[in-house]
């Protein structure tokens, strides 16, 4: 009985280690984007995509490259839209990166 809790223990931290590696590693990737282009991406999406990479690489660690796939592939469709109707540049991409990450845990669980 102590073994198996020891395994179970042991498998939840190197879960929660890779959880915490992932998420590291997507924040950086926003925090340079943010660094080279201020104005394409902003500081609210650096902070906002934190606990959602927790969030989603908890569920389904495979999930974060997809949730950041469809989060790209609406705000760029959405970004051709606004430009071709309103003539504007500036699109929100915190939705998109909401609706995805709920997307990726709705379809995880």
């Amino acid at each position: 009985m102590v073994i198996c809790a020891a395994t179970i223990m042991n498998r939840e931290l190197t879960r929660a280690a890779l959880c915490v590696v992932v998420t590291a590693l997507v924040i950086s990737m926003y925090g340079l984007l943010h660094r080279l282009s201020p104005r394409s991406l902003g500081w609210g999406d650096v902070l906002l995509v934190a606990p959602l990479t927790l969030a989603v690489a908890y569920v389904a660690v495979e999930r974060v490259l997809w949730w950041q796939l469809v989060a790209a592939t609406t705000g760029a469709a959405h970004a051709v839209w606004v430009r071709v109707r309103s003539g504007s540049s500036h699109v929100p991409f915190g939705p998109h990166l909401l609706v995805a990450a709920w997307l990726m845990l709705v379809v995880s669980v």
